[in-house]
C-alpha cells in the first residue's frame, strides 16, 4: 500500500512530507508517491526525506510524479484512483507562497478522492515522530477513521491518543458523565487496541472551538485530527472553529481534517460521471445558466401556463370525442406541461428544493385544471359512449412506459442544447400528456371508470418516467449540484420515483404480457375467413360501417377469439353478435371460435 501527497509549492513541501512519511510508517505503507509540478525538481524533494531519514531506520519506497499542469483535478484524481493507494494527504496553509486557488483545489480533491483523504493546516514544528493526538469525536464514521490513524501513530511512535468528547452544559457532574459514556463506545467502535495509551477528555462547552480551544491549553499537542464527510466543514474546522492563537507559537499544532475512503455506491457514481464526461458532450457554463434560467421561468405557474394548459385540454377533448387523431396532435403541441417536468428533473439533480416545489406545484395544478375541462367536456357532448381515440388512452401497456422514458430523455437533451430545439415539437407528441388527462376527466364524466383508471395509469406514468430519465439525461449533460448537507431529499426522492415507477410498471406489464400470451400465428385463412364472415354479416344487416379492425388471440380458456372493432353510424341490432359468431364457426370450423366486438358510435357531418 502507498500514502500519496500533492505539493503544489517549495514552501509547503517540507511539511507535507514529513508527515505522509509518519502516516506512512504508522500505516505501514511500504511507498510515498509525491505528486508536484515541475517548477519542484526531484533533487530538492529527495533532499527533504534524506533530512527526515536521518533519524529513521525505516524509510518508505519513494516515487515522484511531476505534473505537467498542477491544476488538472482529473489527471490528479487519476493518480488517486490506483488501487494500492492507501492515504491521500493535501496542504491547506494561508502563509504566502501558498496559492489560493491550489486550497481550493485540494478540497475538491479531497472531496472527490476515493481513499481517505487529509486536509494538513501545517504546524510550526518540524516534527520526526507524533507522540500526543488530539481527537475530537462525535462518533461518526470519519471520526472513527480519525481514532484509528491517531493511535496507529501513537502506537509507532510510543505516544499517546486524547479522544475528545464536548458536551453541552447540562450540569458539570451529568456533563462529564454522559460524555466519557459515548467515548468509551466510540473507542470501542473504532476498534482500537488495548495497547494503545488512551486519555479519554469530556470538556463541557457550548461552541466545539471553544471546546478544542480548552483542551489544547491543557496540553502540548503534535496533532489535532477531526473527522469530517466533506469539504463544506473543512474552512470550518481549519480556519473557523478553532482558535486563531493556536495557530500562533513555535509549538502550533499541526490540524488535520479527515475523511474516510468513498463507499463502493459512491465509487460507482464517480465512475458513471466519468464516463459520461467522456463520451456525452457536457454542457458549458453558459449554457447551464441559461438552462436553469429557462426551465425556472417557464415551469412556474402563471397565468400563460394556466390559460396554454386550458386551451390544450379543450382542444384535445374536442379531438378525443371526434375521434380525431390530428386535432389530438395538435393539443399535444400546445400544452406547457413538459415544461415542468423536466424542471423537476433538474431540480432533482441539482438538488434544488425551491424549484422543485415550484414545478410540483405548476404540476398538480395543470393537471387539476385539465380534468375539470375534460370533465366539462364529457357532460356536454351529445356522444353516449368512447370513441377508438378515448379507448386507446384508457388501456396503456408497458411499451408507454418506453416511449415516456425516451421521451423524457430526447426532451432535455434538445432543451438543453437551443441548436436542437426544433426536435422539441415532435418529443411533445411522442410524450403525449394532456390526452390521458383530458381521457380520465371525458371518461369519469360518463361512467366509464376502468377507462378512466387506465388513463390515469397512462398519465402517471409518464409523469414519473419523464422526470427521471430527464434527470438522468441533465446529469449525463454534466449538470451536478453543489455538495452540502440537506440534499438528502434529491437522493431519496430518485429513489421513491423508482420505487413508483416500478409498482405502476407491474399493472402495464400484466396487460402486455396478457396481449401476447393471447396472440396466435395468423395461419392461412384464418382471419380471411374471419374478415368474410364479419362482412358479410354486416352487409346482410346493411350496417353502415365507416372503419373496423380485425385481430386474433386467444380468450382465457385458450381458444381462438376473434376481436373486432368497428365505428358505426347506428347501433347494431341484437342479434348481430350470434349471427356473427355462426358465421365465423361455419368458415373456421373445428377451432370453437368465440367472437369479441367493440362498437364505436361515430356520427357524419353534413352540410346543406
Amino acid at each position: 500500500m502507498a500514502v500519496a501527497t500533492l505539493i503544489h509549492s517549495s514552501e509547503e513541501a517540507e511539511g507535507l512530507i514529513r508527515w505522509s512519511m509518519l502516516f506512512a510508517l504508522s500505516d505501514g505503507d511500504e511507498r510515498l508517491i509525491i505528486l508536484h509540478p515541475e517548477s519542484i525538481e526531484e533533487p530538492e524533494l529527495i533532499a527533504i526525506i534524506d533530512r527526515w531519514a536521518e533519524d529513521h531506520q525505516v524509510v518508505p519506497e519513494r516515487e515522484f510524479v511531476a505534473l505537467k499542469d498542477v491544476r488538472d483535478e482529473e489527471g490528479i484524481l487519476d493518480q488517486l484512483r490506483r488501487p494500492f493507494i492507501n492515504l491521500a494527504i493535501f496542504g491547506q496553509n494561508r502563509e504566502a507562497g501558498v496559492d489560493p486557488g491550489a486550497r481550493e483545489l485540494n478540497r475538491r480533491i479531497f472531496d472527490r478522492a476515493v481513499c481517505d483523504s487529509i486536509l494538513l493546516r501545517l504546524g510550526n514544528q518540524m516534527l520526526e515522530e507524533c507522540e500526543s493526538v488530539l481527537i475530537p469525536s462525535a462518533g461518526g464514521p470519519h471520526s472513527r477513521v480519525a481514532l484509528r490513524k491517531a493511535s496507529r501513530l501513537a502506537s509507532r511512535f510510543s505516544g499517546s491518543i486524547t479522544p475528545l468528547y464536548i458536551t453541552a452544559d447540562i450540569g458539570e457532574d451529568d456533563g462529564q458523565a454522559v460524555g466519557h459514556r459515548i467515548l468509551d463506545k466510540v473507542i470501542s467502535s473504532a476498534g482500537i487496541s488495548k495497547k494503545c495509551d488512551i486519555h479519554p477528555e469530556v470538556v463541557v462547552a457550548n461552541e466545539v472551538g471553544k471546546g478544542i480551544s480548552e483542551a489544547v491549553s491543557n496540553k502540548d499537542y503534535h496533532l489535532i485530527l477531526i473527522g469530517a464527510s466533506n469539504s463544506v466543514s473543512v474552512k470550518r474546522k481549519l480556519f473557523g472553529a478553532i482558535s486563531p492563537a493556536m495557530f500562533d507559537g513555535d509549538n502550533a499544532a499541526t490540524i488535520a481534517v479527515i475523511r474516510r475512503r468513498h463507499s463502493v455506491g459512491h465509487r460507482i457514481r464517480d465512475f458513471i460521471e466519468r464516463f459520461f464526461a467522456l463520451r456525452v458532450p457536457q454542457l458549458k457554463r453558459d449554457d447551464r445558466i441559461s438552462l436553469f434560467e429557462r426551465l425556472q421561468t417557464q415551469s412556474r405557474w402563471s397565468f400563460d401556463f394556466m390559460a396554454l394548459m386550458l386551451l390544450a385540454t379543450g382542444i384535445a377533448a374536442l379531438g378525443l370525442l371526434q375521434n380525431s387523431p390530428a386535432v389530438v396532435i395538435g393539443a399535444m403541441l400546445v400544452a406547457p406541461l413538459m415544461t415542468p417536468l423536466l424542471g423537476s428533473g433538474l431540480a432533482l439533480v441539482q438538488g434544488n428544493l425551491p424549484m422543485m416545489r415550484e414545478c410540483l406545484k405548476s404540476i398538480v395544478l395543470g393537471f387539476l385544471a385539465a380534468l375539470v375541462i375534460g370533465i366539462l367536456a364529457g357532460f356536454i357532448s351529445p356522444s353516449a359512449g368512447l370513441t377508438a381515440e378515448l379507448l386507446a388512452r384508457g388501456n396503456p401497456n408497458l411499451l408507454d412506459c418506453g416511449v415516456a422514458a425516451l421521451s423524457g430523455l430526447a426532451a432535455s437533451y434538445c432543451v438543453a442544447r437551443p441548436g436542437l430545439s426544433s426536435a422539441l415539437a415532435g418529443v411533445a407528441i411522442a410524450a403525449a400528456l394532456v390526452p390521458p388527462i383530458a381521457t380520465v376527466g371525458i371518461s369519469l364524466s360518463l361512467g366509464e371508470w376502468v377507462n378512466a383508471k387506465g388513463a390515469a395509469l397512462l398519465f402517471g406514468m409518464n409523469v414519473v418516467a419523464i422526470i427521471l430519465s430527464a434527470a438522468a439525461a441533465f446529469f449525463a449533460s454534466g449538470l451536478r449540484g453543489q455538495i452540502k448537507a440537506g440534499k438528502l431529499w434529491a437522493r431519496r426522492s430518485i429513489v421513491l420515483l423508482l420505487i413508483l415507477l416500478v409498482i405502476l410498471m407491474v399493472p402495464l406489464g400484466t396487460v402486455l404480457l396478457s396481449t401476447a400470451g393471447k396472440k396466435i400465428s395468423n395461419e392461412p385463412g384464418i382471419r380471411g375467413a374471419a374478415i368474410t364472415a364479419i362482412e358479410a354479416e354486416s352487409k346482410a344487416k346493411s350496417l353502415g360501417i365507416e372503419r373496423y379492425e380485425v385481430s386474433l388471440g386467444k380468450d382465457q380458456e385458450g381458444n381462438l377469439q376473434v376481436s373486432y372493432v368497428a365505428e358505426i353510424l347506428s347501433s347494431l341490432p341484437d342479434d348481430f353478435i350470434e349471427h356473427l359468431a355462426k358465421r365465423v364457426r361455419e368458415l373456421i370450423p373445428g377451432r370453437n371460435a368465440t367472437v369479441k366486438v367493440t362498437t364505436v358510435l361515430v356520427s357524419r357531418a353534413s352540410s346543406d
